[in-house]
């Protein structure tokens, strides 16, 4: 066999390998925070003017949750949120719960840009339909003043409730939670954790 037939079939092999098709169901549907219900959820209540809600940082309690739903099965690959200034160097803990059965289903600890909204990846997370879980922003060390445990919330001063459930997409929010070193208060406002899909 000569060199040039060699280099051919090599390259013909090459090709074909590179090109090879994966087998159905082994491709992982991308996590995407570009249009997550969540933020679309939380900016279209914002902008609901019968409401008159503000969005801005506000509730100085150490633990900033909602309990949620969803309506048909997700799976969560990210978590977004956005720490105060006086803590963009501390880690938050971010706990996602089956809130039926009590437990933990993930927990991990993670820094965030105090001036947009970040990131970080999780393991995926299944969620089964008209199931409720809840996602909890913990931060417990906070240096001076309880003053900066404070979170991006939308929240309707003189009322301080909010009408739940509120609902997008698949996601359905059931209620809100403030607790730690002060209150706590229920459905009092909407804190801005992000939950993004595959």
């Amino acid at each position: 066999m000569n060199v040039k037939k060699m280099i051919v079939m090599i390259c013909a092999i090459g090709f074909l390998v590179a090109c090879k098709k994966d087998p159905i169901g082994t491709q992982k549907t991308p996590c995407s925070t570009s249009n997550p219900d969540f933020l679309f959820l939380y900016s279209n209540t914002a902008q609901q003017q019968q409401q008159q809600l503000l969005d801005t940082n506000f509730v100085d309690t150490e633990v900033h949750s909602y309990s949620f739903e969803v309506n048909v099965p997700k799976t969560i690959c990210s978590v977004g949120y956005q720490s105060c200034a006086g803590l963009s160097q501390i880690p938050y803990l971010i706990e996602i719960r089956d809130s039926a059965a009590n437990t933990v289903l993930y927990s991990g600890s993670h820094l965030f840009d105090s001036l947009a909204m970040s990131y970080v990846s999780i393991p995926p997370l299944s969620l089964v339909p008209n199931h409720t879980y809840t996602v909890n922003r913990i931060q417990t060390n906070w240096p001076i003043y309880i003053t900066q445990t404070i979170g991006r919330v939308l929240f309707q001063p003189g009322s301080f409730t909010i009408q739940f459930p509120i609902n997008h997409g698949a996601l359905k929010i059931t209620s809100s939670h403030f607790y730690g070193n002060g209150g706590p208060s229920v459905n009092y406002a909407l804190p801005c954790i992000d939950l993004v899909y595959q």
